[in-house]
């Protein structure tokens, strides 16, 4: 059962277009509207432009760099663990009818140190009223209970797609950085049916990559970076588990027990082996335009083979951004302060009659409040026409860090036809 639960919980992930190639979702970019093309500073230059690599301990360094002294320096990041979640709009519905509290007031409490929602508070008190203890009376329950039910009724057959994305490890230094990482894509549902409730999920895919990359400056205020990267895709077809609440020990239930099972060990198997590998490239350059201006591109997901049987339309972004130096502060209260510019997945022809859904701007700000032991940082923007946040506090230098935002993403044929919004949160320990 343990088995059956671990794999039930990893298909609870979020989504990935089949056409694409992995990609890491950093809610730091995510929530700065996905302009980073030409910031990418730190870890995130790994995932979004190699070049930025070579900006790290250069940028507040007056002995690299004397033009970029004033930044905040950054002279390596290294993190063992970053766990995130991204839950949809829909789950705010949920909570409404599970009797929980909202989202914004979930975050807010999150925000200010206070769990008591946590502790005080059962997660969904009105199916803690209607649970029966033999599962069979289920179907009874909820029949007496016709308010709940007609509720229910709002998300039948409604997939919420709820991601997880982790990294077991993230370094980046002067020039060089490396990442192990996963993320996983389904969208599990209900069937409210009173007579035989039941439940499913959608097609699964699970993206795991090992990547590493260089970067060198070639000539004054050129930075050029390669990264490579072998990844596997995880795939498998949507399922519907049929279960007849009145007898338990029925075949048909056990045979849904049983295909479940298989699949855990077909996930299993296929995860702990090396085959199907696929290896890829990704590139990127940066141009110091001055000292306060930086222009980019990126070209990543450069695939040599096929990727769980599909081809990879690679994504080639071009970016710009601006750090006016009059924001800037490279004491010991260090802040940082920049606004990017970015056309992203240029070659993605899905995207070609949704030109706001390719151009993303944001700002982002990050302030030393108590010097080595607290600091805060946020950022905000458009993202393909939608707006995004994020809110992040760092303690003890970044050692543990927790970042809390929200984005979306088109999912009509033109832009602003079908908004389709995350809340995210992120937990990371490192340094």
């Amino acid at each position: 059962m343990l088995k059956r639960l671990i794999f039930i919980l990893l298909c609870c992930f979020a989504f990935a277009s089949a056409a694409k190639g992995p990609e890491y979702r950093s809610l730091r970019v995510n929530g700065m509207g996905g302009a980073f093309v030409a910031v990418a500073d730190g870890k995130d230059a790994l995932h979004y432009n190699p070049a930025g690599l070579n900006l790290m301990n250069r940028m507040g360094n007056f002995e690299k760099n004397p033009d970029m002294g004033y930044m905040s320096r950054k002279r390596f990041e290294f993190k063992f663990l970053t766990v995130s979640a991204d839950l949809p709009s829909d789950i705010t519905d949920v909570l409404d009818v599970c009797g929980a509290p909202k989202m914004g007031k979930i975050v807010s409490k999150i925000l200010f140190f206070d769990f008591g929602y946590f502790g005080d508070v059962e997660w969904c008190p009105v199916y803690q009223n209607i649970m029966p203890d033999d599962m069979k009376y289920l179907p009874d329950s909820l029949e007496a209970n016709q308010n709940l039910a007609d509720s229910l009724n709002r998300f039948d057959r409604l997939p919420i797609e709820i991601g997880t994305q982790i990294s077991l490890l993230e370094f980046a230094m002067h020039n060089f950085g490396l990442a192990i990482w996963a993320n996983t894509s389904a969208a599990p549902y209900i069937e409210t049916g009173i007579i035989v409730p039941s439940f499913g999920y959608e097609p699964i895919q699970i993206d795991a990559v090992a990547q590493t990359a260089v970067a060198f400056s070639p000539v004054d205020k050129w930075s050029v970076g390669v990264g490579f990267k072998m990844a596997k895709r995880y795939t498998q077809i949507g399922y519907d588990f049929d279960i007849d609440f009145s007898d338990l020990e029925n075949p048909d239930y056990q045979k849904s027990l049983d295909t479940l099972e298989n699949r855990w060990d077909g996930f299993v198997d296929d995860l702990l082996t090396l085959k199907d590998l696929t290896f890829g490239l990704d590139l990127g350059v940066l141009y110091q335009v001055t000292r306060q201006i930086r222009v980019g591109t990126s070209l990543r997901n450069v695939f040599f083979g096929k990727l769980a049987g599909e081809s990879i339309t690679p994504n080639w972004s071009l970016g710009a951004m601006a750090s006016p130096m009059i924001l800037q502060s490279n004491s010991w209260w260090g802040r940082k302060v920049h606004f990017a510019l970015d056309y992203v997945d240029i070659l993605n022809d899905n995207l070609s009659d949704m030109p706001l859904a390719h151009l993303n701007f944001g700002a982002e700000i990050e302030q030393i409040i108590v010097p080595a032991i607290f600091k805060v940082k946020a950022g905000t923007g458009f993202g393909g026409g939608y707006p995004a946040w994020n809110v992040a506090l760092g303690f003890g230098g970044d050692v543990i860090a927790m970042r809390f935002g929200s984005y979306a993403e088109e999912r009509g044929t033109r832009t602003g036809q079908k908004e389709h919004r995350f809340w995210t949160g992120e937990l990371s320990v490192g340094f």
